[in-house]
């Protein structure tokens, strides 16, 4: 299961970890209260977080595909 790391890390189902500033985070899950929006990461295998409706709702894994956020440390 992907999870989210407090306050802006997350990592995915194949065990890659997804590291970003804190204002991004929160910048991104202001953004989706109004409509869907993605976050990528810029390493060689990029995974990208999906918010919406305020919060981080799945991880799109280019191994595993999209793999549901359903925890968080």
């Amino acid at each position: 299961m992907a999870t989210e790391i407090c306050p802006s890390s997350f990592r995915c189902d194949c065990g890659h970890e997804s590291d970003f500033f804190e204002d991004t985070v929160t910048e991104m899950q202001e953004m989706s209260k109004k409509k869907r929006v993605y976050l990528g990461d810029d390493a060689d295998n990029e995974h990208t977080v999906v918010f919406d409706k305020g919060k981080a709702i799945e991880i799109l894994c280019p191994e595993l595909g999209a793999c549901a956020i359903t925890d968080s440390e």
